[in-house]
């Protein structure tokens, strides 16, 4: 996290918007650009991590990550030559 924050109420509410966004998005708040006046902002307004988060990736039409799956053929399922 940057800066220092005198609130653990805030720093609490920062780690979990950050968990959140890298769990979905795989960008944490720094890469969002939020800075330190919007991330108090945001927190002072009582606005839940799990709210803003969709708020935020709905504002700026974020695309979820999903995880790569590899997909695989069982040898039976290929066709035989």
């Amino acid at each position: 996290m940057r800066g220092v924050r005198n609130d653990r109420g805030m720093d609490a509410w920062v780690k979990e918007v950050d968990r959140l966004m890298k769990r979905d998005w795989c960008i944490d708040t720094a890469d969002a650009g939020l800075s330190e006046e919007d991330l108090s902002r945001y927190w002072r307004n009582g606005e839940e991590p799990a709210a803003f988060v969709a708020w935020f990736a709905e504002k700026y039409d974020l695309i979820r990550h999903e995880p790569f799956r590899l997909r695989t053929r069982l040898a039976s399922s290929r066709p035989q030559a």
